[in-house]
């Protein structure tokens, strides 16, 4: 018989990957109409579980109960015709198809035998209208941004229906405006009577959101209760074991020194992709230079272009007091700089690869004395391992096999091992849990203080706020403004960011 009280149980899940006990015996109970936020740290086993539930994994032990039911052993598709949808962190689109052929690949809408194309670019358009969503059913996805492609994603997810949502970092590559777009839904769902299942880092959101909430910790549930029942402290004290006093350990004692970077009017024209122009800025050794603003204001591209990932039609740029010629990012990493892709998984790791070969991808010149020095390369990576907290049972292990968190950990290794003067950071602390974060924030004060020049790209800004000794805000391909930490507030930079945008 249903039970009316929770549309879907987990009870003492246990699934073990080699080497790691992901989950020990984790117990969920989800009510219909609430939005149950799962916190832990990276690796805590809250990913795993998700997946369980959409039969992505197979639980070792364990017993899952929807609508009253007991589910056996089930695929994605089965889970799907459930009425169960789930949103992944990590983004897997078709590229080369639309954005209505990506919503309803392997459900397509049929007349007769065939496809009924009419119906389905018609049903999505709809659909995108409905949610707010500005694009067009026939777009092509490799054309949207890592935003773009995870609103295609909500988008999928509220198309089937489900009674059960899973949303796994769903606000990670968005910007302020899209995570009100997302919200909006989930708020429209929940009065349906929707169940949504959200992983999130960002306590803002938490709180915001959250009916109720489930700590995992280690792989062991640790709690559960009314979202009322908890503040920031208490929840990071429960999710980490221990309290994080601070998260921005910002040292404004930290030297700094002459200018180490040098960019002057950089422009990118319309044939090379038209992103920004006359950008001009200057790091020095030891400053963290913030980069604000809201989505598509040109901070990544000017970094792409910067690290010869991307063209660059005029302009200059020097390195202690040389001008750089970069054709490549080789070049760039021979110059002494180095870059944190927010897309870890494209720029960032060689996902097949294990840890040990991802760690020296960078460095072999480092490594190499006619031979790989192979155990050069497992100290090194020892070391980081325990400096960034990277949760593997070997190094051998597949970077594909890692959380997003501790991928984004591996990316940071690579590069922590070679010798950089600049270290330019996009999105760095992206999908990395409260703890974690901390961590990274200390690094780099600690680079600062030795010399290094950092540029950091963030979208959140108490991180940018918190971090920056100066902020640069960029806004539709230009710069707006550079300000002072003094000078720098929430609302002094949203002034900036936002300056000259129409409103729609």
């Amino acid at each position: 018989m249903e039970n009316p009280e929770y549309v879907l149980e987990m009870q003492g899940i246990v699934k073990v990957f080699p080497g790691v006990r992901a989950l020990d015996g984790v117990n969920l109970k989800v009510r219909p109409g609430k939005v149950h936020v799962i916190c832990g740290e990276n690796g805590a086993g809250k990913s795993t579980l998700m997946k369980i539930i959409n039969g992505t994994y197979v639980a070792d032990e364990g017993t899952m109960i929807y609508k009253g039911q007991q589910i056996g052993p089930h695929t994605v598709t089965d889970t799907l015709k459930m009425g169960i949808a789930m949103i992944y962190q990590e983004l897997n689109p078709i590229a080369e198809m639309t954005i209505a052929e990506n919503i309803w690949l392997g459900r397509e809408p049929r007349k007769g035998m065939f496809v009924d194309y009419a119906k389905m670019y018609a049903d999505t358009q709809e659909l995108l209208d409905r949610l707010d969503i500005p694009y067009n059913a026939r777009q092509k996805m490799y054309e949207l941004s890592i935003a773009g492609h995870q609103l295609v994603e909500i988008t999928k997810a509220i198309s089937v229906n489900a009674s059960v949502i899973i949303m796994d970092e769903p606000s990670s590559a968005i910007g302020d405006e899209e995570i009100e777009i997302l919200f909006k839904q989930i708020f429209a769902l929940r009065e349906q009577g929707v169940a949504i299942l959200y992983i999130t880092h960002k306590m803002d959101e938490i709180f915001r959101i959250a009916d109720e909430i489930t700590i995992i910790r280690d792989g062991q549930w640790i709690e559960t209760g009314p979202a009322g029942d908890y503040n920031p402290d208490k929840l990071v004290a429960r999710m980490v074991g221990r309290e994080i006093t601070n998260v921005f350990p910002k040292d404004t004692t930290v030297p700094i020194g002459d200018v180490v970077l040098d960019v002057k009017n950089l422009t990118q024209v319309k044939e090379d992709g038209g992103r920004f122009r006359n950008i001009s800025f200057q790091l020095r050794k030891g400053e963290i230079l913030g980069f604000a603003g809201l989505v598509g204001a040109g901070r990544s591209e000017v970094m792409r272009a910067i690290f010869g990932l991307d063209p660059i039609s005029s302009g200059t740029v020097t390195l202690d007091g040389k001008e750089m010629h970069v054709k490549n990012t080789r070049d760039a990493i021979n110059q002494g700089l180095a870059m944190v892709n927010e897309d870890r998984r494209t720029y960032g790791l060689v996902l097949g690869r294990s840890i040990h070969h991802n760690a020296s991808l960078v460095n072999l010149k480092k490594y190499t004395k006619g031979l790989i020095d192979d155990k050069a390369i497992t100290a090194d990576v020892q070391k980081m391992r325990e400096l960034l907290q990277i949760k593997i049972a070997n190094e051998d292990v597949e970077a594909a096999t890692l959380s997003g968190g501790n991928q984004q950990k591996v990316v940071l290794a690579k590069w922590l091992v070679g010798d950089v003067k600049v270290m330019i950071l996009d999105e760095p602390t992206r999908g990395i849990d409260v703890g974690a974060k901390s961590e990274i924030h200390k690094l780099m004060t600690n680079f600062a203080r030795e010399g290094m020049g950092i540029i950091m790209i963030s979208s959140e800004l108490p991180e940018i706020l918190g971090m920056s000794d100066r902020v640069v805000v960029m806004q539709e391909g230009i710069i707006q403004g550079i300000l002072d930490r003094s000078e720098a507030t929430q609302e002094s930079v949203m002034k900036l960011a936002t300056r000259g945008v129409s409103k729609k």
